[in-house]
């Protein structure tokens, strides 16, 4: 049904070999690197996320729901990551040190080629991407990076992540800045339009950022990004998203959606090695941010946002791991994962409404729907929900009081697995 090749192989079928060998010289090793998953093109989705299930290290027996905190990387990632610190530490004297690119260390290296790739998958152009280690590192280069004044205002929402809102709460501490939050809850029940009314509300004339995620982290609601960049700008005001929750899980069109900025966390839905984070900042706007982590070339705004990428040594291997992630996404198609979590959840949604004792957390308007469900059942506390899913190996995360559950469905999850959740949300009984 799926036939894998090899990386090399795979790399020259998708025109992209100048791109990888002009980043690693490790890709130059003769021998072949990790097997690559290619689906057989006529196979069905439950086919294909089948199969593709058995790519990954964790046991059969275990429903992973949990990708809304880190991603399971499959093994064609734990291979590239693997045999390229076993070629690294084996190479290592035979650096010359004649270029950055090529060296082993990241934190010089401009690696322009894989800012390439994701500058494609994300609607960008390679000197708008950065690589970094997670959302927070690149949330933070742009909130302590922005020239503000004491009294200029930052509006984001009351359902950001600690990591998303947690740099602009230290320039209110350090600088007088203020970070308005809008409560969220209110405006969901008034649909798209609501969430876009109550940031219009909440601005000011000296609202200079709008930030906010595009996915939120506790309840998965899928916010208006194009339309809420667009009141941004009418206002005046910068755009910028969290998208931790988005890359590998939603097709991005940062184009389209229009954002002045936008930080992610591959190793979340693109299954990526953990501590690997991408920064897109628009190229007319780049300026406007200052580095807050800097090394040789800080100052040189001509090579784009690799500006952004100056952090000292870094993790080669770690890199490559992310390449093979990528590769794994696209060979999977992002249009069809986006399907198939979508009907994962619509799934649990649907069966979550037919069971009495169960309530819904997350919005329930289907417009703000995405692959995070949260969820509580009458009686039972988040932890409570959380154990008694994990006694039948169904791994989620607790929220706390009174929102239950987070339950991730991606591509390792199947139809069976969303079944036995409701099973166990069923014969739950309340204290």
């Amino acid at each position: 049904m799926s036939e894998p090749i090899r990386r090399r192989e795979f790399l020259s079928r998708s025109a992209l070999s100048g791109l990888a060998l002009g980043a690693f010289p490790a890709l130059l090793n003769s021998e072949p690197r990790a097997e690559v998953f290619i689906p057989a093109p006529e196979a069905t989705d439950a086919a294909v996320f089948a199969a593709a299930r058995k790519q990954f290290l964790f046991p059969i027996t275990v429903t992973y729901g949990n990708t809304g905190t880190l991603g399971a990387s499959p093994r064609s990632v734990v291979n590239a990551m693997t045999a390229g610190v076993e070629k690294l530490e084996h190479n290592l004297p035979d650096w010359p040190y004649f270029q950055a690119d090529g060296e082993p260390l990241t934190g010089y290296q401009e690696l322009k080629g894989i800012r390439a790739r994701f500058a494609a998958f994300i609607g960008a152009t390679a000197d708008e991407v950065a690589l970094t280690t997670n959302a927070t590192m690149g949330m933070s280069f742009l909130a302590n990076g922005l020239d503000l004044s004491p009294g200029d205002d930052v509006v984001t929402t009351d359902q950001e992540h600690s990591g998303g809102i947690g740099g602009w709460q230290l320039r209110a501490k350090r600088h007088g800045i203020t970070v308005t939050q809008v409560p969220l809850l209110p405006a969901f029940a008034k649909g798209p339009e609501g969430a876009v009314n109550a940031f219009a509300a909440a601005m000011t004339p000296r609202t200079k950022v709008v930030m906010f995620s595009h996915i939120t982290s506790g309840l998965g609601a899928l916010l208006p990004a194009k339309e809420l960049c667009e009141l941004a700008h009418q206002r005046g005001a910068l755009a910028i998203v969290d998208g931790a929750q988005v890359l590998g899980q939603r097709r991005i069109d940062l184009q389209g959606i229009g954002c002045d900025a936008y930080v992610s966390s591959p190793h979340k839905w693109l299954l990526a090695p953990k501590g690997t984070g991408i920064l897109y900042i628009r190229r007319d706007v780049q300026k406007r941010f200052w580095n807050t982590l800097a090394s040789g070339g800080f100052d040189d705004d001509s090579t784009g946002a690799f500006r952004f990428m100056h952090y000292g040594t870094g993790s080669v291997p770690v890199v490559e791991g992310l390449v093979a992630a990528l590769d794994f996404i696209e060979s999977l198609g992002i249009d069809r994962i986006e399907r198939w979590d979508l009907m994962l959840a619509t799934r649990l949604r649907e069966g979550l409404a037919r069971i009495k004792t169960a309530r819904l957390s997350s919005p329930e308007d289907r417009r703000f729907a995405s692959a995070i469900t949260t969820f509580a059942v009458e009686g039972t506390t988040g932890r409570q929900l959380q154990d008694a899913l994990w006694m039948k190996q169904i791994r989620v995360r607790s929220q706390g009081e009174p929102r239950g559950v987070r339950l991730s469905a991606h591509l390792y999850v199947s139809p069976a697995d969303i079944d036995r959740v409701l099973e166990v949300v069923a014969a739950l009984k309340p204290a």
